[in-house]
C-alpha cells in the first residue's frame, strides 16, 4: 500500500508515523489490489485530528476522528476505516455471489426446492367452440383437419375431452377424472 503521511500544525514524529503504518498494514487483508492511503495528522488547540483517505478497489473511503490524544485518534480512525472496508468488501461479494435460495444446509441438492422461473408468456389467445361429439367423430375431425387437437364434449360422458396428436404422430386423449 502506498502511504503518504502529512503533519499539520505538529512536528513530524517517527513514532506516530510508525504507529500509523503498523495500523494501516492490518487492513491490507481487506484490499485486493494496490491502494493509496493519504494520512493527515493535525492539531488545533487541544483537538488532535486523524484523517485517512483510502483509494482502493475502485472506491474512495474516508474516515476522520478527533480526540484529545493523537494515538487514540489513530486507533479510532483505523477501526472506523476497517468497518467501512468490511462493509464495502461484503457488498462486492454479494454482487458476485449467486442469489441465495433460502435452502437449509441440512437439505441435499435433490431435496432443495428449484428456483422459480418466470411464468411463460401467452403469445396468442384463440376462441374455440366446444361441440358435443363422440370419440369416433372427434378422431374423424382430427384426421380430416390440420389441427393438432380437438376439444369436444363427449356425448357418452358429457365431460370435456381433449384429443391431440403426439410428437410421434399417434393420437392421444385427455379425459378428466372425477
Amino acid at each position: 500500500m502506498l502511504t503518504n503521511i502529512t503533519f499539520k500544525n505538529i512536528e513530524s514524529s517517527d513514532a506516530l508515523r510508525d504507529y500509523a503504518l503498523k495500523r494501516l498494514s492490518k487492513i491490507d487483508k481487506y484490499i485486493d489490489r494496490t491502494a493509496e492511503a493519504h494520512v493527515v495528522f493535525s492539531v488545533e488547540k487541544r483537538r488532535h485530528k486523524a484523517d485517512i483517505t483510502l483509494s482502493a478497489d475502485g472506491t474512495v473511503i474516508n474516515a476522520v476522528e478527533i480526540t484529545d490524544d493523537l494515538y487514540a485518534a489513530i486507533d479510532m480512525v483505523m477501526d472506523k476505516l476497517e468497518r467501512q472496508l468490511k462493509k464495502h468488501k461484503g457488498k462486492l461479494q454479494d454482487k458476485k455471489a449467486p442469489a441465495k435460495t433460502g435452502v437449509p444446509a441440512s437439505l441435499s441438492a435433490e431435496e432443495a426446492p428449484k428456483p422459480r422461473k418466470k411464468p411463460p408468456r401467452i403469445a396468442k389467445g384463440t376462441a374455440y367452440t366446444v361441440r358435443p361429439m363422440s370419440l369416433d367423430e372427434a378422431i374423424e375431425e382430427m384426421l380430416a383437419g390440420k389441427e393438432d387437437f380437438v376439444l369436444f364434449r363427449n356425448t357418452k360422458s358429457q365431460l370435456l375431452n381433449l384429443l391431440y396428436r403426439r410428437a410421434d404422430g399417434e393420437l392421444a386423449i385427455v379425459e378428466p377424472r372425477l
